[in-house]
């Protein structure tokens, strides 16, 4: 086993059962396991499921969470280990690739999924992404929703809405609430074209479908590991589930995306990977990116 330590990064090269009794305790575990199916792969090994999963009960606080990338059959007994532990599953995100990454199956495969467990108590957070990022695959909802700015503006209702909050007063349609049908709770519904005015100025909640492809990665990278994460897919999920300044552990980092991600987004990160050429990538791409982000 080797410990390299690179700003708020504590990076291990060995193999999940070695590493993991190193550490003590974190507030969250970011991880894309091997799934286990292309059994010809070295970066596909089997691992001790039932150590790593009652490991992540014991390093993760009663409102930590857990976000597990996987496929098939391996992804769905993770989950039941998880739920048998006490976890509480929270969410499922749907990673649109946008491209295929199965070209000579015969269903042509362009997602992957990841699962949100807490602990006990925790909660997703709110959170933003800009406009054009959410809306860059949906030309026709962005026409639509120029068109509908259109509109109001050559209402004097509508202009003056628009004007109101711009100058920051909210604006509800019918000014009352309505109960919403899961809830039961009053929930006022937004002017639908502030709502649009107020998604350009301010971004758009997050979706359960995150919709990343080769030409929508943010942080341009030659991919140095055959399941290799966007970088920009791990900073939308972390906003999920964490705040700037949680400690994030990776027990299976490859070249180290998921690292890249919490470095970019204040989160202090704990990775460790099993192959050498992987580690040694990894610790480049934090090594680059932690001086830039020191100097500011």
């Amino acid at each position: 086993m080797r410990k390299k330590v690179i700003g708020d990064c504590t990076l291990y090269l060995g193999m999940m059962e070695d590493t993991i009794g190193n550490i003590e305790r974190v507030d969250h575990i970011l991880t894309d396991p091997p799934y286990q199916y292309i059994k010809t792969h070295s970066f596909d090994k089997e691992f001790n499921e039932r150590f790593f999963f009652e490991n992540a009960r014991r390093l993760l606080l009663d409102n930590g969470f857990i976000a597990l990338f996987g496929r098939g059959t391996s992804f769905y007994r993770w989950n039941t280990r998880l739920a048998d532990l006490g976890f509480i599953f929270k969410e499922e995100i749907v990673w649109d690739k946008r491209y295929t990454t199965a070209p000579c199956i015969a269903l042509s495969r362009v997602h992957e999924t990841v699962s949100l467990h807490t602990k006990k108590t925790g909660k997703i957070r709110r959170s933003k992404v800009p406009y054009v990022e959410q809306k860059q695959f949906d030309i026709e909802s962005v026409v639509n929703d120029i068109k509908r700015i259109k509109s109001a503006i050559k209402t004097e209702i509508g202009l003056s809405k628009i004007l109101d909050f711009l100058s920051g007063v909210r604006i509800y349609e019918h000014d009352m609430a309505i109960k919403h049908h899961i809830s039961q709770r009053p929930v006022k519904i937004p002017d639908r074209t502030v709502a649009t005015i107020d998604s350009v100025k301010n971004g758009m909640r997050e979706k359960s479908i995150m919709s990343i492809g080769r030409s929508g990665e943010l942080y341009k990278y030659k991919l140095s590991h055959p399941t290799e994460k966007p970088v920009r897919l791990a900073e939308r999920i972390l906003a999920l589930i964490s705040d700037p300044g949680d400690t994030i552990y990776d027990p299976f980092m490859g070249s180290g995306s998921f690292g890249v991600a919490c470095i970019r987004t204040g989160r202090k990160y704990i990775g460790s990977e099993m192959n050498p050429e992987y580690f040694e990538i990894a610790c480049k791409r934090i090594k680059e990116i932690t001086p830039v982000l020191e100097g500011y």
